[in-house]
């Protein structure tokens, strides 16, 4: 019971201290790299194709070489929304801050204003920056000729996460409350291709300050590949008409800054070889995630706790059932299972669940528990050493003799301890056997030769009573002697004997008891053999004690019934007397040792062991003994015992 208990209160306590590191790490956010890390690697093992109708013009190096030096004229801008409108591109995202007018030459504004209205699918980009650190935020619109002609306009404002990389937008933006939506956002309503899972407005929020950015609704971008994964077609190329008939028609085209020189990059998690990914392609990454549904959504901090905590003790569960060495090793399997897991929910279920607390807390669950497991061993042992030393001093051992120097390694200490117990133990079995043989030969042969020499006189009055008592004593030794022969017998050793021819022995062994009372066997046997393995004189002992019970307890003339019979492999002897039966509520002490039940109807001259004796031979031989009391008949013994069985067939 207590170690039970000891168990359970170790399980209870490791899980605990499980749960409380997986909240805790999941609370401070202390391994938020570590959790970035796994995100990054489910965006790497989920590569798809990029979507046809989402196309990049890109202002690359080498339109930067035929057009010149940026920023470039809004005359040339105004060329190129003009072309896409001729080409019947759905939406035109011109990712371009243009906050200022353009001083050199008056008349361009005019003319990209009027590009942008008679195209009136254009979506233009609102930019927040911060000049320096602690500065306000900036926010920097288009200037009105454009914003009042454009379609939508959308922030392209992109959060860096603790480790510098960019992973996430923030659907709602703005100073002082939240009213822009992102880019991304901008262009799927502009094409009105947006998701119902969108919403169109923003949610009441505010701050107090005018200059304080105020970001709602995060979500991470499924990015479909590495940089250079989407659709790409130079700037240059557009106004010179180096494309396919009808390239852009019905198609989303992003206008934006690919050349490195320009600045418009950002590290992300499919950047291979430290090669950034430029803001346009971010946006398109963004744009096919939104429409799909697919933008992943960071799960709530209660959901993350919960799950940690069940996760992170669910080790709990079978590390007590393994052995050390499958503890360990089922531990770095369901490490590995719930890591993919975790990788595996935002693609499939667009949810993120950081994993650092559970995966932490499942990497020390096998040392924790580990701990648990010595401490209650060192505590047990402690105990039962004691308890050992109290009963090895009962016997007569001296307490110098129990305990080992002491060392300075503790738990060498213990175990040099057991070691001095079980020499001693081992000191005393020999003793023990040593006692038996001396009953088994030197008291027997006195007793019996007593008996003998009193029946050789009859002049004495005390002859008979003299007799029973040496008779009695001999009976006694007989039994503690055979009790004691099953208590050490070897199943090891056991060999294959057959159950019949077994019982057949034994009946013709209790023949003359039951012919001097007048009791006849009725007998239910198997024709063919019955095979076990087992100790032929223990088991066949065992099988005439309860039948000679039998016949001491059946009135004269009776008949007692034998009924062996064999059902799913198990041998099962029935052996039922027509005596008084037993007592209900004595039943449960017949097989105790030393226990003789009182009563009108007990013999005087029983010693206690022979059902003991009966009970442990059994069970030596893997099988049951019980007895109940049949109605009318008297008492019923049921022997059940396991047969061998060789190839599928029984002997």
């Amino acid at each position: 019971m207590y170690f039970k208990f000891r168990q359970l209160s170790d399980r209870v306590f490791t899980a605990i201290i499980l749960a409380l590191i997986a909240v805790l790490l999941a609370y401070n956010g202390l391994l938020v790299r570590f959790d970035n890390l796994h995100y990054d690697l489910g965006r790497y093992l989920t590569f798809k194709p990029a979507p046809a109708d989402i196309v990049i013009v890109a202002i690359d190096e080498a339109s930067l070489q035929s057009i010149g030096r940026w920023p470039w004229s809004r005359i040339v801008h105004a060329d190129l929304v003009n072309k896409l409108k001729q080409e019947q591109a759905r939406v035109i995202g011109l990712d371009i801050i243009f906050s200022e007018p353009e001083l050199s030459n008056a008349e361009a504004d005019l003319v990209l204003a009027n590009a942008i209205k008679q195209a009136g699918n254009v979506v233009l980009p609102i930019l927040f920056e911060q000049p320096y650190k602690d500065s306000p935020v900036k926010q920097s619109v288009p200037i009105s000729a454009y914003a009042q002609h454009a379609a939508a306009m959308g922030s392209v404002h992109v959060p860096l996460d603790a480790d510098g990389i960019a992973r996430s937008i923030y659907l709602w933006e703005g100073l002082g409350a939240a009213r822009l939506p992102h880019f991304s956002q901008a262009v799927l309503q502009a094409a009105k291709e947006l998701p119902n899972s969108i919403h169109l407005f923003p949610a009441n929020t505010s701050s107090e300050s005018s200059t304080t950015l105020v970001s709602l609704d995060e979500r991470k971008v499924k990015f479909l590949g590495p940089p250079g994964h989407f659709q790409r077609i130079s700037y240059i190329n557009v106004l010179t008409g180096e494309y396919p008939l009808h390239f852009f028609k019905d198609k989303i085209v992003m206008v934006g800054a690919t050349a490195v020189g320009l600045g418009d990059v950002l590290p992300t998690p499919v950047s291979a070889h430290m090669q950034p990914m430029p803001g346009v392609e971010f946006h398109a990454n963004a744009i096919a995630a939104m429409r799909n549904s697919e933008l992943i959504v960071n799960a709530p901090f209660w959901l993350t706790c919960l799950l940690s905590i069940i996760l992170a003790v669910i080790p709990i569960l079978f590390l007590p059932k393994l052995s050390p060495l499958k503890s360990l090793l089922s531990i770095v399997f369901y490490y590995f299972v719930v890591m993919g897991i975790a990788v595996a929910m935002p693609q499939f279920f667009n949810i993120w669940i950081p994993p650092a607390g559970a995966l932490i807390a499942i990497l020390l669950a096998y040392p924790v528990w580990s701990w648990r497991k010595l401490e209650s061993a060192q505590i047990y042992l402690d105990n039962a050493l004691q308890n050992l030393h109290a009963d090895l001093a009962l016997l007569g051992v001296n307490k110098e003799d129990l305990e080992y120097a002491d060392d300075q390694d503790l738990m060498r200490s213990r175990i040099s301890n057991v070691r001095l117990a079980s020499k001693h133990l081992h000191d005393l079995h020999g003793e023990r056997r040593d006692t038996l043989s001396f009953i088994s030969h030197d008291l027997r042969a006195p007793l019996g030769a007593a008996i003998m020499l009193l029946n050789e006189g009859d002049n004495n009055k005390n002859l008979p009573r003299i007799t029973n008592m040496l008779n009695k004593s001999l009976a006694m030794a007989d039994n503690f002697l055979q009790s004691s022969r099953a208590e050490m017998a070897n199943a090891a050793k056991f060999q294959d004997l057959d159950l019949v021819n077994l019982l057949q022995q034994a009946l013709d062994d209790t023949y003359a008891a039951a012919r001097a009372k007048k009791v006849t066997f009725n007998t239910i046997v198997p024709e063919d053999s019955l095979w076990l393995k087992g100790d032929f004189g223990l088991l066949q002992r065992a099988v005439m004690n309860i039948l000679m019970n039998a016949v001491k307890y059946s009135p004269e003339g009776a008949v007692v019934t034998v009924s062996l019979t064999e059902k799913n492999n198990l041998a099962i002897l029935i052996i039922t007397d027509t005596g008084p039966g037993i007592l209900p509520e004595k039943i449960t002490k017949l097989f105790k040792r030393f226990s003789r039940l009182e009563g009108e109807q007990q013999a005087s001259e029983g010693t206690g062991l022979g059902l003991y004796f009966v009970d442990v031979t059994v069970k030596k031989h893997g099988g049951s003994v019980t007895a109940a009391n049949e109605s009318g008949l008297g008492a019923a013994f049921t022997i059940i015992l396991p047969l061998e069985i060789y190839l599928g067939e029984k002997y």
